[in-house]
């Protein structure tokens, strides 16, 4: 019997992949050993129980399409927690879009400094009032 467990890893090709951990790190407070690093190697990230991201050092430009991840979705449990990446986002005139309200969630669009496209989603639940 096959049975998937879960994703292991998501693997995002990148032109500066330390711009685009310290990004992780400072504007999604991923915490992320940047220690002991060899330089060329991937640089992996796990956080919560079993997401896992890695970034590597890409050498020729990627091409958009098939084949290619079309965005990382991250959620939160708060609208103080979304509401903070606003301000975050704001402060770091890093450009957004959202939140926008869905039929089960408000949604936040931003890019990476490799243009990596994010989303950090806040699902709606019967308590919600908003």
């Amino acid at each position: 019997m096959f049975q998937i467990k879960g994703v292991h890893h998501i693997a995002l090709n990148c032109r500066d992949a330390m711009k685009v951990a310290l990004f992780f790190k400072e504007i999604l407070e991923i915490p992320i050993s940047l220690e002991n690093r060899v330089e060329g190697d991937p640089i992996y990230f796990q956080f919560g129980d079993m997401t896992r991201i890695g970034l590597h050092q890409a050498t020729i430009d990627g091409r958009n399409g098939f084949g290619q991840v079309d965005h990382i979705a991250f959620t939160v449990a708060s609208h103080d927690e979304l509401d903070y990446l606003v301000d975050k986002l704001e402060t770091r005139n890093i450009c957004y879009r959202g939140p926008i309200e869905r039929p089960t969630s408000f949604n936040l669009y931003f890019e990476t400094p490799d243009g990596h496209h994010l989303e950090v989603r806040l699902d709606k639940d019967e308590a919600d009032d908003t």
